[in-house]
């Protein structure tokens, strides 16, 4: 009888989770509007980057979401207990959330947020998976139109994690450590536009 132990080696995760359906079509109806609103924000901005605008209409909702997910995505990584660079506890804060509207060809480069724990909320996504894969004739297509995080593993090399970006993505939420490296690939098939949510949680030192 094999005595073999194989044994994970913990590391900080990612929680991915769907938000009701009512905050979803709320945030949706000011997704599809929000280019009348003339608060756009520059951040990661050049060429072939999507435009962002700032959430407004559903801002304290989408807050009080948000702060749930953040108390069940604490208890499950233990994350904030990692901190060591504060003196005392401190309350968190929601920054305002962003809007991203993404075109055919447009991608975020690798990146990290500021804050402490941020999130990307998928709204809309305007394409076929299989469209996109038979658009692009490749055979390893995990980071086409994906969005995927990059991390150094156990042995120092670097390791890549794809979520998919496809229509079943819809409506769920991705909260991670705001200095996890990520990127947003770039989809071809369609001249819709891709919809996401994202933002910063922070300390509150003040």
């Amino acid at each position: 009888m094999s005595t073999d132990e194989y044994i994970t080696l913990p590391n900080i995760g990612i929680l991915k989770t769907k938000i009701p359906d009512n905050l979803y079509l709320d945030l949706l109806d000011e997704c599809l509007h929000c280019e009348n609103n003339e608060r756009r924000i520059t951040g990661l901005t050049s060429s072939g980057v999507p435009n962002h605008y700032v959430l407004e209409k559903n801002l304290n909702q989408f807050k009080e979401y948000i702060s749930s997910v953040t108390l069940r995505y604490e208890k499950q990584s233990g994350y904030l207990k990692t901190i060591k660079h504060l003196d005392r506890d401190c309350y968190l804060t929601i920054d305002t959330p962003w809007i991203n509207l993404q075109k055919k060809n447009e991608f975020l480069p690798n990146h990290f947020h500021d804050g402490v724990i941020s999130y990307s909320l998928w709204m809309k996504i305007p394409y076929d998976e299989q469209e996109e894969i038979n658009y692009k004739k490749l055979k390893d297509h995990q980071s086409l139109y994906s969005f995927e995080f990059t991390y150094a593993n156990i042995l120092g090399n670097i390791s890549t994690t794809p979520i998919k970006a496809t229509k079943e993505i819809e409506g769920y939420l991705i909260m991670f450590p705001s200095n996890l490296t990520h990127c947003v690939y770039p989809f071809y098939s369609s001249d819709g536009t891709r919809i996401s949510i994202s933002g910063n949680i922070k300390f509150l030192t003040k």
